[in-house]
């Protein structure tokens, strides 16, 4: 067997569906699930012991560190991306005239974070696609001294564009500018290496790409955006504290390491979910990312072009090494979307006039090719 057939058989559920549809979330593999169900089994029948608990929490941080080449310390889970972002956009010290510029192709989940902060008098600048494309030279015009950070998607969730994260991540640090992504379309499918791409702010759900749960979620932040954050919640954690002294005045918080992001959770995180990422996060790297994101890509090239062919009007942007999703225009998307589930065919429909499809690493040529034989067959 190769890699991706082996990958293809831990998702059983592949055996009865054509499945593209990881951009809204992807089946559980049975290893995830039996890492869940064994967590909550150790509670039903064993006592808790959440010292063993924090333990396998630092364990996932450090296999999410490895995945993107980034730092364990500098990792902090949430709930979902929505949180991560929120946590950013709400703790930054904004001053008087600074602004953040974002685009109008971003999920609500990616742009009303950023929107909530007009009522805190930052300006919002909104960069306007074109025919659903971001520009990335309209996104740098747009970068003044007195912008304090920029927020763009990696992958968009609707057009499936693939943004140039590399060269925008060159230029935010030159300028001094903290660069905050939402990861969650293309992490675990592409490959990214914080390294060579300095983000400040990597926000990130696990249900997608990374093949966990619902319900965890992460954000990687920059030792200089650590330093810098000002979290509106704060909770005990592993690294904060409460000072006593004989002075009720003097009783006040402490943070024993502010570049520890653990400082930005607060309380009990999802040891649950936890639990099911690590496995999931396991899975990937039996895989690994070198070998996923040139599979991934071929499929979703191969599938666009196979629509463009047909004369089938693809509004994702075509490049050498596309994301995971591919995005088609129709007149009406709800009725394809439901004659594709009645063929078992997996994909959404976003925005009333799209379907969108996107591929895993567990997906196959032969299923590009009975997915896009199936969607001409109901196009004509």
């Amino acid at each position: 067997m190769t890699w991706q057939s082996d990958f293809r058989a831990h998702f059983p559920v592949l055996t009865q569906l054509r499945y593209a549809n990881v951009a809204y979330t992807s089946p559980l593999s049975p290893v995830v699930s039996q890492a869940i169900g064994d967590f909550l089994a150790s509670i039903t029948y064993a006592r808790s012991d959440k010292p063993q608990w924090l333990r396998d929490a630092d364990a996932c941080r450090a296999k999410i560190a490895h995945l993107i080449n980034g730092n364990a310390k500098q990792v902090a889970f949430t709930k979902n991306t929505c949180e991560a972002l929120n946590l950013v956009a709400q703790g930054l010290p904004w001053r008087s005239g600074e602004n953040v510029v974002t685009n109008d192709q971003e999920h609500p989940s990616s742009l009303l974070p950023w929107l909530n902060l007009r009522k805190r008098g930052v300006e919002v600048r909104v960069v306007r696609a074109r025919n659903r494309e971001v520009s990335l030279d309209d996104i740098l015009a747009r970068i003044d001294d007195k912008t304090r950070a920029v927020a763009v998607s990696w992958v968009q969730s609707t057009s499936g564009q693939r943004l140039d994260i590399d060269t925008l991540a060159q230029v935010c640090q030159a300028r001094g500018v903290r660069l905050v992504v939402d990861a969650i379309q293309g992490l675990g499918l592409l490959k990214l290496d914080l390294a060579k791409t300095p983000i400040d702010a990597l926000a990130n759900g696990s249900h997608k790409g990374l093949l966990g749960p619902l319900g965890i979620g992460f954000v990687h932040l920059s030792e200089a955006l650590l330093d810098a954050l000002e979290p509106a919640h704060l909770g005990p954690s592993a690294v904060t504290e409460v000072l006593f002294d004989d002075d009720e005045t003097q009783i006040r918080p402490a943070i024993k390491d502010r570049l520890d992001a653990r400082r930005v959770e607060t309380g009990n995180i999802d040891y649950v979910g936890v639990a099911g990422l690590t496995a999931a996060l396991d899975l990937i790297q039996t895989a690994t990312p070198e070998r996923i994101e040139p599979w991934v890509s071929g499929l979703s090239r191969d599938f666009a072009e196979r629509l463009r062919a047909s004369g089938v009007d693809v509004i994702t942007p075509r490049i050498a090494s596309p994301g995971p999703i591919t995005t088609i225009r129709v007149a009406n998307a709800t009725a394809l979307g439901n004659a594709l589930r009645d063929a078992n065919v997996v994909a959404s429909v976003v925005e009333r006039d799209y379907v969108r499809f996107a591929f895993g690493a567990y997906n196959t040529s032969e299923d590009v090719e009975a997915i896009a034989g199936v969607l001409l067959e109901k196009l004509t």
